[in-house]
């Protein structure tokens, strides 16, 4: 093999096709950066800690099922290259809108439902959601944008220009060249966040911020162009469209062959997994972290930092994943990622249950024990990512290669975009329930400061994230079986 080096193991004829679509990568990889901490700031200090779990379940779920009719619509009638920019532009669309006309009018577009909340306590976070509609179509999409542009759109690109042995060595790589857009987008934030530098507060901020998501979505669309016209025939991006054209199954036609299969339930069952266990631990987290910054611009610059450690982290991860993957079977690499989240998750929660009393054994600590879970839930974040990204996207996404063309892409649909939706949604339906049940039986909860209800349930969540966790490990064996006996069973035929 005539490879650039063992670290970078990558063929002369690759680099034009590898450095395009780790590129690619990279520009999504900034923009879901970006909005992810701004849909975060707009939600956690205009709404509250608590309505994040609220968006995710009744708007970003049923938002999810919503783009992913679209998507299989679309994909029966135009072709992945348009489908690739409809999406792209819609998303951009909607973030300059809000940043440019809604947001410096919100006093005018929403609505004060405050007595309905009143009358109808246990309904206080869904009309809420209305009651700020800009504030949660923003949240909506941004997360949507993680699911659509890079989930599905993009690895759904390069499942069909990569083999099998070819994955194994440039899928790592892939989030090495990607993290230099967490990285970016951390050191961007930062500098527009600062207030010495943007005297004009957070409207000022927001304006520049979504600036530059415009341009990085501009670069986006013109490598997809330069892939589908330059480096590979449109014939291999568009595949499955061509061979669909004598016959376009439905919508509920395609569910039904992708829940037949056990493989894609396994698949959905580990994205659900990964799902709810980091919403359950990032709640509570998050919630701590706006009590400590309350500002939005302050919010703003922990977060930054947090996305350029997180960035750093990654690329050592994605070095040493993309040679782990290649000397350990596919089960091995695929635990890497629970295992550390159960890890660093459950650190997380005992020093957050039991500060008080871990810091009245510390007598000679000088900082809150509030600010102390804040870093620790940091270090947690930082390190969950930074093996999701080396580990379990390229597993994954592994996984989906010996697959047929409709598994591969209407399963990927679901299993990507609904499991993912139905993760983050499942671990907010589990916050939700919690805080409407402590809500009916306590009502003083309403009258907490933003995000301490949420703390309050610290307990609970933890006893949940590890049965949660243990669910994960064990699908994890039962489809590496599925994975050893379809890729045998191929190379066989």
């Amino acid at each position: 093999m005539n490879n650039i080096s063992k670290i970078l193991p990558i063929k002369k004829i690759e680099i034009p096709k590898f450095l395009t679509i780790s590129s690619m990568m990279l520009m999504i990889i900034f923009i879901y950066s970006v909005e992810r901490i701004v849909k975060d700031t707009i939600v956690i200090n205009e709404m509250g800690a608590e309505l994040i779990s609220a968006i995710k379940l009744y708007g970003t779920l049923p938002s999810a099922v919503l783009a992913m009719i679209i998507y299989t619509k679309l994909s029966n009638e135009i072709n992945k290259t348009k489908i690739f920019h409809i999406f792209n532009s819609a998303f951009v669309s909607y973030f300059l809108i809000f940043s440019f006309i809604l947001a410096p009018n919100t006093e005018y577009i929403h609505m004060n439902l405050s007595s309905v909340k009143q009358n109808y306590p246990f309904l206080r976070y869904f009309v809420s959601i209305i009651e700020n509609w800009s504030y949660s179509l923003y949240f909506i999409l941004a997360e949507l944008w993680g699911s659509v542009m890079l989930s599905l759109v993009f690895w759904q690109t390069a499942n069909q220009v990569f083999k099998i042995d070819e994955a194994k060595r440039l899928y790592p790589l892939f989030g090495l060249v990607a993290q230099l857009g967490m990285i970016s987008s951390g050191k961007l934030l930062e500098l527009f966040s600062n207030k010495e530098v943007f005297q004009g507060g957070w409207q000022q901020s927001l304006e520049y911020i979504n600036l530059s998501v415009l341009i990085a979505a501009c670069f986006l669309s013109a490598l997809y162009w330069v892939l589908t016209n330059k480096l590979v025939s449109k014939d291999i991006i568009n595949a499955e469209i061509i061979k669909s054209k004598k016959k376009k199954p439905g919508f509920i036609e395609s569910l039904k062959h992708v829940f037949s299969s056990k493989y894609i339930a396994l698949i959905v069952i580990l994205v659900l997994c990964y799902g709810v266990s980091i919403n359950i631990v990032e709640g509570v987290w998050k919630a701590q972290a706006a009590a400590v910054y309350t500002d939005k611009q302050d919010y703003v610059r922990f977060m930054a930092n947090l996305q350029t450690y997180t960035g750093y982290v990654c690329m050592v991860a994605m070095l040493t994943g993309s040679y782990i993957l290649r000397l350990v079977s596919w089960k091995t690499a695929a635990l890497f990622t629970p295992v550390m989240i159960l890890t660093t998750g459950t650190i997380f929660y005992v020093f957050s249950i039991y500060q008080v009393e871990i810091a009245g054994l510390m007598p000679f600590l000088s900082v809150a024990p509030i600010a102390i879970a804040v870093f620790i839930g940091l270090l947690q974040n930082v390190l969950a990512k930074a093996t999701k990204y080396a580990f379990f996207d390229s597993t994954k996404e592994m996984a989906y290669i010996p697959l047929d063309e409709a598994l591969k892409s209407k399963g990927k649909a679901a299993a990507d975009v609904i499991g993912g939706r139905l993760g983050k949604s499942g671990g907010a339906l589990i916050q939700q329930f919690l805080l409407i049940l402590a809500l009916s039986f306590n009502p003083s909860i309403s009258y907490l400061s933003p995000g301490q209800a949420l703390i309050s349930l610290s307990n609970i969540l933890f006893m949940i994230f590890i049965i949660v966790m243990f669910l994960w490990i064990f699908s994890v064996h039962l489809l590496a079986k599925e994975f050893d006996k379809i890729t045998e069973d191929k190379f066989k035929k």
